[in-house]
């Protein structure tokens, strides 16, 4: 349903994302919140391609090559002609999708994890930061939706805010860098999301009050419909059948 190709050789690969987010949910939270751990396993870890040092002085962006900064005009990106040119069709030569490119907006840049991605039809790709973890207060990852089955093999990217200025950041490699996801296109369209109702409670009707009564929890060793976890127990055995 989702195939993604790794056009850049040395970049990491696009894993499963992980229920415990990186190991930084609490142990408790880890064996009885089953919607933390859902979200958090919900779609892929996409790394940048290279590591890469920069630095916002406010204005303009500059990037850390062997060792002399750079400012960061447009795009960076390594020779392609170790790994890109010499596979694609020769109307694409020299057209490998940067490392990092400027986007024209002080403090804003797009990072490319060094992998395409397509999707079967009506399936979309949301990209995010990394779920349920903080990955550094030095830079900020933004959302976007791409429509894959339709815009393919899309570079896969996302765009980042530098959130300090005057100080080198390092953006890891062997890092996540952030989280995609797989969405449907009816799940984000505009008739799914105008179809909602708000109420009171006085319009809650006695079925309404049982199927609340079924999510509340208790710590009472002698209430065993609404014990702690009982929701977790639930969806992992749902999950298994």
């Amino acid at each position: 349903m989702f195939s993604f190709i790794k056009a850049y050789p040395d970049a990491q690969p696009i894993v499963r994302a992980d229920k415990t987010a990186l190991g930084t949910i609490p142990a408790k939270a880890l064996q009885y919140c089953e919607a933390l751990r859902s979200a958090s396993s919900f779609g892929w870890y996409a790394y940048p391609a290279a590591t890469s040092t920069l630095l916002f002085d406010g204005k303009d962006i500059y990037i850390n090559i062997d060792s002399a900064w750079e400012l960061l005009n447009t795009e960076h990106a390594s020779d392609p002609d170790e790994w890109w040119n010499k596979e694609c069709p020769e109307y694409l030569i020299d057209k490998a999708p940067p490392f990092i490119t400027s986007i024209g907006v002080a403090g804003y840049v797009q990072i490319w994890s060094g992998h395409l991605v397509r999707s079967a039809g009506d399936w979309s790709v949301l990209i995010r930061p990394v779920a349920n973890t903080t990955i550094s207060n030095q830079y900020f990852c933004f959302e976007g939706i791409v429509e894959t089955d339709q815009y393919r093999y899309a570079p896969l990217f996302t765009n980042i805010k530098i959130l300090k200025t005057d100080i080198p950041i390092t953006i890891n490699a062997h890092e996540p860098l952030f989280q995609v996801q797989p969405v449907h296109r009816s799940s984000y369209s505009s008739e799914v999301l105008q179809s909602f109702s708000v109420s009171s409670l006085d319009n809650m009707a006695p079925n309404d009050w049982t199927d609340y009564s079924s999510t509340i929890r208790s710590n009472s060793v002698h209430d065993t419909e609404h014990k702690t976890g009982s929701y977790a127990v639930d969806v992992r055995k749902r999950s298994k059948e």
